[in-house]
């Protein structure tokens, strides 16, 4: 990593705000996010734009991960909306979702800017592989023909799009997505750490983050029950009516689960960078 920030450059700052400004109305136009979403991640991205050095390398990262995020999420939405399982607002992602899954790299990155050690980095890399492969598998699983199985009972099958519900696909998903982010950060040459040491970290910090996330939701995440169409959901709201609390706390939404999740997964490619670096 290079040396530590000793103070934002305005003409950085000037291009983050640009930059964020830009692709912040182009996900907004491609309903990627709603206008709160776009507040929050424009914000979030000038953070991560003008902190470290090389920045822009670091806001790269993170923006791969919206971009796969929202394409994911798009991706046979119909059939997911069908089924009852799509995100709301046409998969437009809203603040709480935005900041759920970018305030753990997003401190990682301002620590970044004030420290050239490795394992800010690794920490940032660490949160946003684990969002990555939970979305992907969460859009990924979705489309699975079989039932999911519920992580602390494998035996037991769940209704498609369960909290805390596994599949193959979603399994496919999760390892997909450390992937896409450790090999983004090998080809854009952030730090001066190995291959091997970048692939580990980010597809097992996202793996276990993941678990953590299917297990979290499978015991003490909020499920409600629609009265119209019977889907179990994440949602106090579904077909424009109010649900049944079926388990869990209604305090423990999925955002919240997704923090936890990115923080758990932040911690661990902290642990392994300490461990392969030592």
């Amino acid at each position: 990593m290079a040396d530590s920030l000793v103070g934002i450059n305005i003409f950085t700052l000037v291009q983050a705000v640009l930059v964020c400004s830009i692709l912040g109305a182009v996900s907004f136009k491609l309903k990627f996010v709603s206008f709160s979403g776009l507040i929050s991640a424009f914000f979030i991205g000038v953070l991560i734009f003008v902190f470290p050095p090389e920045g822009w390398k670091w806001f790269v990262i993170i923006l791969i991960f919206h971009v796969v995020a929202a394409q994911f999420t798009k991706f046979k939405y119909e059939i997911k909306r069908r089924k009852g399982f799509a995100q709301e607002k046409g998969g437009a992602r809203a603040w709480p979702n935005i900041v759920a899954n970018g305030v753990v790299a997003t401190l990682f990155v301002v620590a970044g800017g004030f420290s050239s050690l490795g394992v800010f980095l690794f920490g940032f890399i660490g949160a946003v592989s684990t969002a990555t492969a939970d979305t992907l598998a969460t859009e990924i699983g979705l489309l699975n023909k079989d039932k999911p199985r519920l992580i602390t009972n494998l035996r037991k099958e769940v209704p498609a799009g369960t909290s805390g519900g596994i599949s193959p696909m979603g399994e496919m998903g999760t390892l997909l997505g450390g992937l896409i982010i450790g090999i983004s950060v090998l080809l854009l040459k952030i730090g001066n750490h190995g291959n091997e040491m970048i692939l580990l970290a980010t597809v097992i910090s996202g793996l276990i983050g993941c678990t953590f996330d299917s297990f979290i939701g499978a015991t003490i995440q909020g499920m409600f029950k629609c009265k119209i169409c019977q889907n179990v959901t994440e949602n106090k709201k579904h077909c424009g009516n109010k649900t049944i609390r079926v388990r869990g706390s209604s305090y423990i939404n999925n955002n919240m689960v997704n923090l936890m999740a990115t923080t758990v997964g932040a911690l661990f490619a902290v642990i392994i960078f300490f461990v392969l670096a030592s």
